[in-house]
């Protein structure tokens, strides 16, 4: 093996290995994304190892919540590979500032153009081409510029010279006194010097009295070098020096405004040996990032976050950019999870242990901090669709801003001690000053647990309104969708509802025999609230509801063609294409919302038992989760119907395969078909 060939494998392996070691360094920083750092790691792996090989901009793109770690991931990433220093990170979000694509790209364009660097997209969310249902164009010059490095990572680029402006005001005063008074022979002034040097003696860079009757000042040359030495072949001062001198007064003016004319054209600036992440929140693809609500156990968005696939990403896409510009993103899409409860609590957990570590160092204690405090910061900071940065804020208020007062405690009482010991109790954060094992003084201070507060049972009308409300909605779910809610609140964190029924169907489609249980579940709210109080003391809290059984059905009629005709219906009369008389469509809403409306009256009748139940526990506490709510459910329905867990199977492929063996029975569907595409349809 050759030296060169020998020294190529030892920089790959070496690359591997550090690339492989960043990839464990940062599972142990960021918890609940293991997959997403793998995907990472897997496809940095060409750039970072066989970047000479690039012809076009590596492009990945990252996608999920706010505050799940992306950015910081890439961030840590390349301080890992130690391209901290080439990395290039723009906020698409800002017009303006330091992180803005328009201010930065100059210290991108200074960047030597075959260096391997990092760029960093940032909020591309907001980098958006189309807006509106009309999909109406966005214009934006920094747009362009933006794609262009996305797909070729090549862009234009002007680049600004001090010196050029000087040179063009020369040039104008320059043609005035060729035209009137002087004369140039071999770059020399011949006549009119006083007429000149009268022009130019304030002229910093035009008067050098060293050389008087140049007309083009030795001074001059670095500008003229810098601006366009590279286009005439110009490398040193003399080439320009020796070129000047060749030159009468017309012929200098047409090179100086050739220089100017160089200096003004846009450079093209080639990074093609770049990687470039694009990060963003698509909330299009992630429906939960809309719900801003404390209530909802973590596991559930997390679960759901994980069937997001990258089709779901480019149809989102698909909201905000054309068609083309989405192919240029190419097809690495690194899918976020939302985090998990196990991941929040790691995070709190590592948080903590980062502050016992900092006052181990710094004061010579150990601290440790009990479960109960884990758990009062869960509860306090974690609201699942906003990610860390609420979670570290109740860190903050809860532990750092009363670590001082424990501190002092230890000075003001003189308390020898080796150990401190934090936990939780009646809304007081209280610390044990320990010595060899002894609890020899305690302290607490009262925390502000103001979500604790608001999740507390109120145990009034308005608790038992909500409560009745989301039961209905919860036993309608059940015994007509066969689908157990995953979590059903009375008292609610959110500002915008008293309560919630959160329910997750588990099949991904959407049949017309269901039409009707759907509208039932919508509107089953209201009919819960009419059964129990009274028809005239129902309350106006169901606006939302009969918002979203109304746009259901106007979805599945005028769009998916679900109603007694397959018709499509467009509100543009100019649309030939599509159906446009909207009565008879308007009365099929109208008699399907009577319908579900009582089909809902007429379950909840016969889960009348279950019902007050039900609204009886919601009344005084706030939540109900899956588990009790099945629990609860199967010991007093009425109704004989089996709750789902799964929804892969539950008719139309079996169907498909009974039809398939009743037909191969009676006219042998299969005869004369090869095996090989018999094997290929089962």
């Amino acid at each position: 093996m050759s030296a060169k060939l020998e020294a190529i494998r030892l920089e790959f392996i070496s690359k591997q290995k550090q690339l492989e070691e960043a990839g464990n360094i940062l599972k142990k920083e960021f918890f609940g994304i293991d997959k997403a750092i793998d995907d990472l790691i897997n496809n940095t792996r060409s750039w970072y190892v066989l970047n000479e090989y690039q012809n076009r901009p590596l492009v990945i793109n990252l996608w999920g919540l706010t505050g799940v770690g992306k950015t910081s991931l890439v961030l840590r990433l390349a301080e890992l590979l130690d391209y901290d220093d080439r990395l290039f990170r723009f906020d698409l979000g800002s017009k303006s500032g330091n992180y803005s694509f328009r201010s930065g790209i100059e210290d991108l364009c200074e960047k030597n153009e075959h260096e391997a660097l990092i760029v960093v997209l940032d909020e591309f969310q907001h980098n958006r081409t189309l807006k509106g249902l009309a999909r109406e164009e966005v214009e934006s010059g920094e747009n362009r510029r933006v794609w262009d490095l996305i797909d070729s990572g090549k862009i234009e680029y002007y680049q600004y010279y001090t010196d050029l402006y000087d040179l063009m005001g020369y040039v104008k005063k320059l043609t005035y006194l060729l035209n009137t008074s002087i004369v140039v022979e071999y770059g020399r002034i011949t006549k009119g010097l006083e007429a000149f040097k009268a022009e130019f003696e304030k002229e910093r860079n035009w008067n050098d009295t060293t050389n008087d009757n140049l007309l083009i000042k030795k001074l001059m040359y670095p500008s003229i070098l810098e601006l366009a030495g590279d286009s005439f072949g110009f490398f040193l001062l003399k080439d320009i020096e020796n070129h000047l001198l060749k030159l009468n007064g017309p012929e200098t003016l047409m090179f100086l405004k050739k220089v100017i004319k160089i200096a003004k054209k846009p450079k093209i600036k080639n990074f093609t040996k770049s990687l470039i992440f694009v990060i963003g929140n698509l909330d299009e693809a992630y429906s939960m990032s809309q719900s801003l609500t404390a209530d909802v156990n973590a596991d559930v968005f997390y679960e759901s976050s994980l069937k997001i696939t990258i089709p779901q990403i480019k149809n989102a896409l698909a909201n905000r950019f054309r068609k083309e510009q989405i192919s240029r993103l190419g097809n690495i899409h690194i899918i976020y999870p939302s985090l998990n409860k196990e991941a929040y609590r790691t995070i709190i957990s590592r948080e903590l242990q980062k502050i016992a570590e900092k006052t181990s160092a710094h004061l010579g204690l150990k601290i440790e901090f009990e479960s109960s405090v884990i758990d009062l910061i869960y509860k306090e900071g974690v609201f699942p669709t906003q990610g860390v940065r609420p979670l570290l804020t109740t860190i903050n208020y809860v532990i750092k801003t009363n670590l001082s007062l424990f501190f002092t405690e230890i000075l003001i009482q003189d308390i020898r001690v080796s150990k401190l010991t934090f936990f939780v109790k009646d809304k007081e954060l209280v610390c044990n000053y320990i010595f060899k094992r002894k609890v020899l003084h305690q302290q607490a201070t009262a925390i502000l647990t103001p979500l604790e507060d608001i999740r507390k049972p109120k145990k009034d009308d308005l608790q038992a309104i909500t409560a009745v409300h989301e039961s209905g909605h919860a036993i309608i779910s059940a015994i007509l969708l066969r689908t157990v809610p995953e979590h059903i609140c009375s008292v609610t964190t959110n500002n915008d509802s008293n309560g919630f029924t959160y329910t997750k169907f588990p099949w991904n489609y959407l049949s017309k025999k269901e039409i009707v249980c759907r509208v039932a579940f919508y509107l089953g709210g209201q009919v819960a609230e009419e059964l129990i109080f009274g028809k005239d003391n129902i309350t106006a809290g169901s606006s939302s509801d009969v918002q979203l059984a109304t746009k259901f059905l106007s979805n599945m009629y005028k769009t998916h063609g679900l109603g007694k005709l397959p018709l499509y219906y467009d509100l543009d009369p100019n649309n030939n294409s599509s159906f446009h008389d909207y009565e008879e469509v308007e009365t099929m809403i109208e008699a399907t919302l009577k319908e579900g409306h009582e089909l809902a009256r007429e379950t909840l009748k016969k889960e009348m038992n279950l019902l007050l139940i039900m609204s009886d526990y919601l009344s005084d506490y706030s939540s109900l989760d899956k588990q009790s709510l099945k629990q609860m459910i199967l010991e007093h329905k009425v109704s004989d119907v089996e709750l789902l867990e799964h929804g892969d199977l539950l008719y139309y492929r079996n169907h498909l395969k009974k039809t398939i063996a009743k037909q191969e029975e009676s006219s042998g569907l299969f005869e004369g078909v090869s095996l090989n595409y018999q094997k290929k349809m089962n």
